[in-house]
């Protein structure tokens, strides 16, 4: 007998998108009906959105894309920087390439005479990939030619032994290398530097994975010298001599440039804009003195998401310029990359943060920005900030400022920052952990975020106030601290 035809099987087709830009006012319930959707669809569709409701302003969403439908972007979010992001070619080496390490999780760690091992646990409990430790190269080698590896051969071996991957901040040169020893600064004799960092991945081969040369040579308080100026020709000698030093120790670990402090201030004397000291680094021949370019992209008070330069809710000051935007210094960055024919070449992330000083001391005026965002902001902000690196493409480890800058008492700005707080772990450590792991991150509670409104869960949305981190002009007036406090 003949047998029975066989039913015809339907084919998954995926589902076409395209890109939507959250505008002032949007929920996922109202960008869901406009699309003819469903929330539980747009969240399938954008599997970073960790809590349906909380969206930003500016945050790229897939939608569903209907035939002939148009959707406006061309008036619906502001340019991040005042152009498009450079589109990168395999010529340009589209697409980023550092040699063994793409995006992670990272987070900044004081361990220098602190418990090594609990504060270890600590971050294996936060799923982190990666640990930035500063050395300041005076506390270590006193005198000259004696150098105290006690300290970091307990840290590096115990990181090592939790399968942590290091990066090493080397910099501040001691006394008896400068002529000036006013503030921090790089030494005379830059070769002095060598024998140090040579020292250090010689001992640590295979344990060290990456280090980064100095720490924000761009400030007068970081590069002090009567020798030396604030430029980046200066710096690119320093870094020429580390390159080799490093890779002579060990030829695996790799060489990141400085992150350099965002700043618009430029007189060349306290201070070089970042943006063109970055441009000028790569006319120093930045390209063939790292592995990765370091970056700084901290974003005051103003979120992840954010672009330049209207102020959003509740940020009356700090937000007059793009360097105090997140995503504007790394796309600023990316673009002068790309320019520089170096698109090959990721961005690392040394350090980035939201700081709250909501439980702690008040900040000086010049540091008022960290009384603009509650706890429960920066619980928010912080995962952004990642989930965003992590989206741009171009970024590589990401650290956190940091772990616990209270308990280690480095000052009230490390306090803001941290995830430890001065009462024990913030929001944040709980918000941080569920980023890395299978499990969903935890919703940030009503009682930890300080917005109007009460926020429904995703099975009760109907058209609500659920908030959205809206932007709004605030008058005030502009001051010219533009970087944070030491």
């Amino acid at each position: 007998p003949t047998p029975p035809p066989v039913p015809p099987t339907a084919t998954l087709v995926p589902q076409p998108t395209q890109e939507y830009i959250v505008r002032s006012g949007d929920t996922l319930f109202r960008i869901a009906v406009r699309f003819k959707t469903t929330i539980r669809n747009l969240v399938s569709l954008n599997p970073l959105i960790r809590n349906p409701n909380i969206i930003y302003v500016g945050q790229r969403l897939n939608v569903p894309t209907e035939a002939g439908q148009i959707i406006p972007t061309a008036t619906s979010a502001p340019t991040t920087s005042g152009a498009a992001l450079v589109p990168t070619t395999a010529q340009q080496g589209g697409g980023t390439n550092v040699v063994g390490y793409g995006f992670d999780y990272g987070i900044e760690a004081y361990l220098v005479d602190q418990d090594v091992s609990a504060l270890t646990g600590e971050i294996t409990a936060l799923n982190i990939g990666w640990v930035k430790q500063i050395v300041n190269w005076r506390d270590f080698e006193p005198v000259q030619g004696q150098i105290d590896f006690g300290t970091l051969d307990t840290i590096v071996d115990t990181l090592n032994g939790a399968g942590v991957n290091i990066l090493l901040t080397v910099t501040t040169a001691p006394a008896w290398a400068r002529t000036n020893t006013e503030e921090s600064g790089p030494p005379d004799d830059f070769t002095a530097y060598g024998t140090f960092i040579s020292a250090l991945a010689s001992r640590y081969a295979g344990k060290v994975q990456a280090y980064e040369i100095w720490n924000e040579p761009n400030l007068r308080r970081e590069w002090n010298s009567t020798t030396h100026p604030i430029s980046a020709a200066s710096y690119s000698q320093l870094l020429n001599i580390a390159y080799a030093a490093v890779k002579g120790g060990d030829s695996n670990a790799l060489v990141i440039s400085a992150g350099l402090a965002p700043t618009g201030f430029n007189d060349g004397v306290n201070a070089v804009n970042d943006r063109q000291y970055l441009r000028d680094l790569y006319a120093s021949g930045l390209a063939n003195l790292s592995d990765a370019v370091g970056a700084h992209p901290l974003g005051w008070a103003n979120p992840p998401d954010s672009v330049c330069c209207t102020a959003p809710v509740g940020v009356e000051t700090h937000y007059q310029d793009p360097t105090f935007f997140f995503r504007n210094t790394l796309e600023d960055y990316r673009q002068i990359i790309v320019a520089a024919n170096d698109g090959s070449t990721a961005i690392w992330v040394t350090k980035f943060g939201w700081g709250s000083s909501e439980d702690t001391v008040p900040p000086s005026q010049n540091n008022i920005f960290f009384s603009y965002t509650s706890l429960g902001e920066q619980a928010i902000y912080d995962p952004r900030g990642f989930e965003l690196g992590a989206e741009l493409g171009f970024v590589g480890p990401m650290f956190l400022n940091n772990l616990n800058g209270c308990q280690a008492s480095m000052g009230a700005e490390s306090c803001y920052y941290s995830l430890l707080g001065p009462n024990g772990p913030r929001p944040v450590f709980d918000a941080i952990t569920g980023l890395n792991t299978d499990q969903p991150a935890p919703d940030v509670t009503e009682e930890a975020v300080t917005l109007p409104g009460e926020v429904p869960t995703q099975e009760t949305v109907i058209d609500p106030a659920v908030p959205t981190l809206e932007t709004m002009p605030l008058p005030m007036e502009i001051t010219p601290e533009v970087t944070p406090d030491s």
